[in-house]
């Protein structure tokens, strides 16, 4: 009895070790996983506050653009009311030019005007007869001089107004290319601020999760690569200047353009003061699929430019124009001017064929895209709307053709 019993203590104390050595053991690791789900939590919230930052930055340089659209569409507010009083001003002009020269041909008929005039008042049968010819002869007079003058009044108008036209037309194209650039710089940002956000997100997700992040991540890092490569794209005209050769050819306002004679040319930097080399381009025939986009854009004439406008209940921009146009033609492009020029292939000036698309950059990076039609001209959605104008004003911007493929 006395050995089952001393069997028994051993037995319980055996136990108390166990068991004590089995809560010292698992104690420490629920303690350590504790400690690594606060430190989790706090990781994360760490992390959501810097994609929180990412976006923000997005969302202010929104804001920038807004602004800057705001201005644009003020702009062309404003030249479409100055458009409208050069229209009435003229019309008056040319009623009362009419009436002038008729009040004209009547004097030239007689000796002298001032013979009317007297001969009105000496055939008076009474005084008051007289008093009320006098009256009459007066307000003709009057009235001629009031026509001259407010004829003389109206030019002097017209000159101011199209003064203002000029001006207005200037800031227009000004805050056009500010706009295209703005676009440009917003999307290498996008890019960059996506491939960082995916980064964070990947520190905090699952294993599964952290593959397809760190895939995605890889991807949005190669396209910020090749946005940021184009920010350093410079002009081909501009590239050739800085070389040493200004070229022959002094890019003056263009007069060829097709269905716009206020085009971008006559608004922007003062063309006369650009010397550029003299480029030739291509005219070869293009495909059934460009065809039929360019007579899809061709069916917009006339509209008016409407920023981050792709589709014709909307208006369009110019990559929007080029998209919709060619997707109405089965063919898929992306969104922007930047995007589309690293979706087609590079070709030679020299080697365009009606159908390319031609890329123009301000300076940094690809900010106008237009569709090439043959003959060095090309139809694009620029600050005066859709329209088909001649390259020679624009090739100070060239940046090059991209064939789609």
């Amino acid at each position: 009895m006395g050995k089952r019993n001393k069997w028994r203590k051993s037995m319980v104390l055996a136990l108390a070790l166990a068991g004590g050595l089995l809560f010292n053991t698992v104690q420490p690791t629920e303690v350590h996983a504790e400690e690594t789900s606060q430190q989790m939590i706090d990781k994360k919230a760490k992390i959501d506050t810097e994609v929180k930052k990412l976006q923000e930055e997005l969302t202010n340089l929104q804001k920038e653009i807004d602004e800057k659209v705001k201005v644009f569409n003020k702009v062309q507010a404003d030249i479409k009311e100055v458009d409208t009083n050069i229209v009435d001003t003229k019309k008056r002009i040319e009623q009362r030019s009419t009436i002038l020269s008729e009040r004209m041909a009547a004097y030239q008929a007689q000796d002298n005007t001032v013979g009317i005039y007297l001969s009105a008042v000496l055939e008076s049968k009474s005084f008051a007869d007289l008093m009320d010819r006098v009256v009459a002869v007066k307000t003709l007079m009057d009235a001629d001089q009031e026509l001259v003058d407010q004829q003389e009044a109206d030019k002097a108008n017209l000159e101011k107004q199209k003064a203002i036209l000029d001006e207005k037309q200037k800031e227009l194209q000004k805050q056009f290319q500010e706009l295209q650039q703005k676009e440009s710089e917003m999307e290498v940002k996008k890019a960059e601020n996506e491939a960082k956000s995916l980064a964070l997100k990947a520190q905090i997700a699952t294993k599964q999760e952290e593959e397809r992040l760190e895939a995605e991540r890889k991807a949005a890092e190669e396209e910020a690569a090749r946005l940021r490569a184009l920010q350093a794209a410079t002009p081909v005209v501009q590239a050739t200047n800085n070389n040493g050769d200004n070229g022959n050819t002094n890019n003056t306002n263009n007069t060829n353009n097709t269905n716009n004679t206020n085009n971008a040319s006559n608004n922007g930097n003062d063309a006369n003061n650009v010397k550029s080399q003299k480029i030739v381009v291509g005219s070869g025939t293009g495909t059934a699929s460009s065809g039929d986009a360019i007579s899809t854009a061709k069916q917009f004439l006339g509209r008016s430019y409407v920023w981050g406008g792709s589709n014709p209940s909307t208006g369009f921009d110019c990559s929007g124009l080029v998209q919709w146009s060619y997707s109405q033609a089965g063919v898929s492009l992306p969104r922007t001017a930047s995007q589309q020029y690293l979706a087609t292939q590079r070709i030679s000036a020299s080697e365009a064929r009606v159908g390319d698309l031609v890329f123009f950059s301000y300076g940094s990076g690809v900010a106008h895209v237009g569709i090439y039609l043959g003959n060095n001209t090309m139809i694009d959605a620029q600050n005066n709307g859709v329209v088909i104008e001649s390259l020679d004003w624009w090739n100070q911007y060239l940046v090059g053709f991209g064939r789609i493929q």
